[in-house]
């Protein structure tokens, strides 16, 4: 289905809209073209072929949430990456009950949460929204579909997330020497 969904779009052209799009009703929804070219400036999707990038963006979700929400908590279970369209959010990690420290912030053409594609933990930090922001999420069970069709898609992920570590690995050797 989403190989089809994915060679129609590509035939006819980036301007054009499915059936299904323009069914949606009146709640705000980013067509699948934009949505191809977000996650095409999203370092994780970046090399990705049209078909596959039209193959993630098909099962993405969008997401809205004002200043000082919280995505979610760190402890919470979790199973969805999120790609930011719009905003700023802080990586916060609590340690103890009177104090937390920022870790990183996170902006537009980033992402978080990608641990819960690959895992069953916890999430590791809290993500508070600094700034109103609007995301696309990937749940991981529409992933998983995804690699089975497209199995290029989860070996770049996996080289895009090791360089993550690399590189943070890097930050703690530089600190801590």
């Amino acid at each position: 289905h989403v190989a089809m969904a994915a060679g129609q779009w590509v035939n006819a052209g980036p301007n054009h809209r499915s059936p299904q799009e323009e069914n949606m009703g009146t709640k705000a929804s980013i067509p699948l073209t934009d949505k191809i070219l977000h996650l095409k400036n999203i370092e994780i999707f970046s090399d990705l072929s049209i078909n596959e990038l039209a193959a993630v963006a098909s099962v993405t979700e969008e997401a809205v949430f004002d200043p000082g929400e919280q995505v979610f908590k760190e402890g919470d279970r979790g199973d969805t990456l999120y790609l930011v369209l719009e905003g700023d959010v802080a990586v916060i990690k609590d340690c103890n009950l009177a104090k937390e420290i920022e870790l990183d912030s996170i902006s537009a053409g980033d992402y978080f949460g990608e641990m819960a594609l690959f895992g069953d933990d916890r999430r590791s930090a809290t993500i508070r929204v600094k700034k109103a922001s609007r995301f696309l999420t990937l749940n991981k069970q529409e992933l998983q579909e995804i690699v089975r069709e497209y199995p290029q898609i989860a070996l770049h992920v996996c080289r895009v997330l090791s360089m993550r570590i690399r590189h943070l690995h890097g930050k703690i050797s530089d600190q801590s020497c």
